[in-house]
C-alpha cells in the first residue's frame, strides 16, 4: 500500500468544505493584516507567511488521513508528555506581569492547541480500553492527566483550559464503562469549580478573566447608560468595555446585510487583532451579514458531515475520537463568533481554518486530517459489507 496514493480518501465534501475555509481564509486574512503590516512592514510577507502555513496544514491532514488509526494509540502518549514537559516549561517562565508564557520560540508554536488535540486522542484510547471499574485506574489514567494538563494552561490561557476540561468531562460520559466514573467525574468538577470561583483572582490570568465578564454584563445587560463629562463641558456615553470588542460590534454594523467589499474594511485599522481573535467581524463588515451566514452554513455543513462519520463508526476508540475532536472544533467556532457579535465575554479562541496561526491552522488540519482517516475506514468497511452482501 503506498503512503500517498495519487487520489484523496475519505468525505470527498469534508475536503470540499475544508477548501472553501481556506480561500475564505486567504481572502479576509489579506483584509484584515492592516495592523499586522504596520507592525511587520511587509503585507506580502504575512500573506505568504499565512499561505505556507495553510499548505503545510494541508500537507499534515493529507498524510494522517492515509495512515492507519492504530498509529495514534503508540504516537499519542508520547507527544502528551511532550506536550506537558513545554507546557511545565512555559508555567515556570515570566511572561506579561504575573502571567506565564503562552508561546514558545517568539510566538511561533503555541502547545496548548496542540494540547487540545492531543489530550482528545488520549482520551478516546484509555476511555476505549475498559479499566475493569478500577476507580484508582480511572482516577490516575483520565482525571489525573487532565488536571494537570488544565493546571498548567490555566494560568496563561483560561479559554483554552476550559475547553479541554469541557470537552474532556463530555467524554468521560459518553466513553466511560462504569457508573463510577460519572461520579467521580461530577465531584471532581464540582470541586475544581468551587476552588477556581473562590481563588480565581490569583490564578494567572483570573483577574483579566474575571474584569471581561463584568464589563461584557456591564455593556450587554445593563439598560442604564453612564455618561462622563468631556474637556468642552459636553457629556457623552463612558466606555464601561474593552475597547476591541466595542470596535467589533461597529464592523458587524457597519457591514449591513449584503455587501461586496474585499479589501475595504475601515475598522481594521483599529481593531486589534482582526487577523486573528475578530476575523468575523472583519467578514461581515467586507461580506455583510449574508457573507457572515455563508460562513457559519459552511461550519455547520462540516459539522454535519463529521456527525454522518461518527454515526458510521463501529469501534468505540473512533466514535470517541471523533466526538472529542468534533466538540473541540464546534466550541472554538462558535466561541470565537459568540465573542464577535458581543454574545460572549473576550477569549481569545481564534476561527478555525481561517484565523491566522501557524500552530492553531496545522493542528487543526491535523484534526480533520483523522476524521478523515475515520471516514476512510468507514467507506471501506461499506465497500466490505456491499461485497459480502452481493
Amino acid at each position: 500500500m503506498k503512503l500517498f496514493p495519487l487520489k484523496f480518501k475519505g468525505d470527498k465534501k469534508i475536503w470540499f468544505l475544508l477548501l472553501i475555509l481556506a480561500i475564505i481564509s486567504i481572502l479576509s486574512v489579506y483584509s484584515s493584516t492592516y495592523r499586522l503590516t504596520m507592525r511587520e512592514g511587509n503585507l506580502l510577507e504575512v500573506i505568504s507567511r499565512h499561505v505556507l502555513f495553510l499548505f503545510l496544514g494541508f500537507l499534515f491532514t493529507y498524510f494522517l488521513h492515509n495512515i492507519s488509526l492504530k498509529s495514534y494509540r503508540l504516537i499519542t502518549p508520547v507527544v502528551l508528555i511532550i506536550m506537558i514537559i513545554c507546557l511545565t516549561i512555559l508555567f515556570f517562565s515570566q511572561g506579561e506581569g504575573s502571567v506565564a508564557k503562552r508561546w514558545m520560540f517568539s510566538r511561533s508554536f503555541q502547545p496548548s492547541d496542540v494540547t487540545k488535540v492531543v489530550m482528545v486522542v488520549y482520551l478516546a484510547i484509555v476511555l476505549s480500553n475498559d479499566l475493569g471499574g478500577n476507580v484508582k485506574h480511572f482516577f490516575w489514567w483520565v482525571i489525573f492527566p487532565i488536571f494537570l494538563v488544565c493546571a498548567l494552561i490555566i494560568r496563561s490561557h483560561t479559554s483554552n483550559a476550559m475547553i479541554i476540561g469541557g470537552t474532556s468531562m463530555l467524554m468521560v460520559f459518553m466513553g466511560a464503562s462504569n457508573r463510577k466514573y460519572q461520579i467521580v467525574s461530577v465531584v471532581f468538577v464540582f470541586f475544581i469549580m468551587t476552588f477556581y470561583l473562590f481563588y480565581h483572582k490569583d490564578i494567572g490570568r483570573g483577574e483579566t478573566g474575571s474584569n471581561r465578564v463584568k464589563a461584557w454584563i456591564t455593556t450587554t445587560f445593563c439598560s442604564e447608560t453612564k455618561t462622563e463629562t468631556t474637556a468642552e463641558g459636553k457629556e457623552k456615553p463612558k466606555y464601561t468595555g474593552y475597547q476591541q470588542a466595542e470596535t467589533a460590534k461597529y464592523a458587524i454594523v457597519s457591514g449591513g446585510l449584503f455587501r461586496i467589499a474585499p479589501g475595504k474594511s475601515v475598522y481594521r485599522k483599529t481593531l486589534s487583532e482582526a487577523h486573528n481573535d475578530y476575523i468575523f467581524a472583519m467578514i461581515v463588515e467586507e461580506y455583510g451579514l449574508t457573507g457572515g451566514i455563508f460562513v457559519i452554513s459552511i461550519y455547520l455543513a462540516l459539522f454535519y458531515r463529521i456527525i454522518r462519520v461518527v454515526k458510521k463508526c463501529t469501534i468505540p476508540f473512533t466514535a470517541l475520537l471523533l466526538s472529542g475532536l468534533l466538540i473541540v472544533i464546534i466550541s472554538q467556532t462558535f466561541i470565537h463568533i459568540g465573542v464577535s457579535v458581543g454574545g460572549l465575554p473576550i477569549t481569545g479562541q481564534n476561527l478555525p481554518m481561517i484565523s491566522t496561526g501557524g500552530t492553531s491552522i496545522i493542528i487543526t488540519c491535523g484534526a480533520f486530517g483523522m476524521i478523515l482517516a475515520a471516514s476512510r475506514i468507514a467507506e471501506e468497511e461499506e465497500k466490505k459489507l456491499r461485497i459480502k452482501a452481493k
